[in-house]
């Protein structure tokens, strides 16, 4: 495919993207994403059915969107409201528990407290982990499992 070829169809996701309402940074975003995976994928994709893929990941990519910013308006409004602010007891107690969970975590196969921690403690996505360790997604699943099920296991026997 010639780039002037390649250059209409994206002019058309765009186009597409703004009609449905998605606005345009949002649209120009996900049009560029369009053409990266096209980029990446092209050997993959059948030259008959290029415009049908790209107007697919399009739509693919709107939804994501849309779920990130549902998820993410949901948790910003709830921390809108006041902050809370704990009494001193509430406070010893919450600082306990995050001890009791830290010596959980130093006891746990350094494989899993690593997995656990990148997970839960700085929010990594299960993409962003199996990239970033080199792992198949079930593997990193399944090892997220294991690792939570031993932290339960781990914390029900310091109750």
């Amino acid at each position: 495919m010639c780039g002037e070829e390649l250059q209409d169809y994206l002019n058309q996701v765009l186009a597409y993207l703004l009609k449905n309402g998605v606005n345009r940074q949002d649209a120009e975003d996900i049009t560029q994403e369009v053409a990266l995976k096209y980029l990446e994928k092209q050997e993959m994709v059948d030259p008959e059915k290029i415009k049908a893929w790209m107007f697919r990941v399009a739509l693919n990519k709107r939804c994501d969107l849309g779920r990130r910013k549902m998820v993410k308006d949901r948790y910003t409004s709830s921390y809108k409201e006041e902050p809370v602010m704990y009494t001193p007891i509430q406070q010893v107690l919450r600082n306990e528990e995050a001890a009791e969970c830290q010596a959980i975590l130093n006891q746990l196969n350094p494989k899993y407290r690593n997995l656990l921690l990148l997970k839960y403690g700085l929010g990594f996505k299960y993409e962003e982990i199996a990239e970033l360790l080199n792992m198949q997604m079930t593997t990193l699943k399944s090892a997220l499992y294991r690792a939570r099920k031993y932290f339960v296991k781990g914390y029900n026997e310091v109750i």
